[in-house]
């Protein structure tokens, strides 16, 4: 009803408009009615051009049609001295009938824009009957169910996430572990080959110790004993 309104609220400016051209062509100067028609256009055709600017930028259908309307009132503005004088038709009657013309395109426009609206409207309420018909209640169940469904496949995803990098840690830990036990395990083995190379050597400087003692009392009692029987002899 606002866009109905306003769309009349057009109509009925631009035909007071033409009636103050009307009543200025019995009062004014033709020359000076021309000039004045003139500004009158350049400002509709400014305004139209700003009311274009401004639907391109918003992207808004309603300002482009209305800024299109500007501009062909301002062209018309323009075209009246022109056309009365070629075709020489009556001042007071072209704009009468272009003032008609202008209000019967207003109301037109309005009586499209209310059908439109009401279909609409029509439609609207058609399909709240047919969602009023499809029982709501069993529709947010069945999300509720599906939101449930998919929040615990979350969580099963999550679980299995956790559980296989706690799976890696373990087996990182483990790894870690079994080589700190290899190396002690080395160290160990290490320590045990050097004790029985010591101990080896150990035994092998005793017996040959043992060997030099036995050879040095060998010769002493082979000495005695050559001793002894050179003194037997001598006996």
């Amino acid at each position: 009803m606002k866009v109905i309104f306003k769309n009349l609220l057009k109509a009925i400016g631009i035909m007071c408009y033409f009636i103050i051209l009307n009543f200025a062509y019995t009062r004014m100067n033709t020359d000076r009615l021309i000039n004045d028609i003139e500004v009158f256009s350049g400002i509709f055709l400014v305004i139209g051009l700003v009311m274009l600017e401004i639907a391109y930028k918003k992207d808004s259908g309603k300002s482009a049609i209305s800024g299109i309307e500007l501009l062909v009132l301002s062209m018309h503005s323009l075209s009246i001295n022109h056309i009365i004088t070629f075709y020489k038709y009556d001042f007071r009657f072209y704009l009468l009938v272009s003032s008609y013309v202008f209000a019967i395109y207003y109301v037109l426009k309005s009586v499209i824009i209310y059908t439109k609206e009401k279909r609409e409207y029509l439609k609207s309420l058609s399909d709240i009957s047919e969602i009023v018909k499809e029982e709501p209640v069993k529709k947010e169940a069945k999300k509720r169910r599906k939101t449930k469904k998919v929040v615990k496949t979350n969580e099963d995803e999550i679980k299995k996430e956790t559980k296989k990098t706690i799976k890696k840690d373990n087996k990182k830990e483990e790894k870690t572990e079994t080589k700190v036990e290899v190396k002690k395990e080395d160290k160990a083995k290490k320590e045990n080959d050097v004790k029985k190379e010591n101990k080896v050597k150990k035994g092998t400087s005793r017996a040959k110790k043992e060997e030099v003692h036995k050879e040095e009392t060998k010769k002493v009692e082979k000495k005695t004993r050559k001793t002894k029987k050179e003194v037997e002899k001598n006996d």
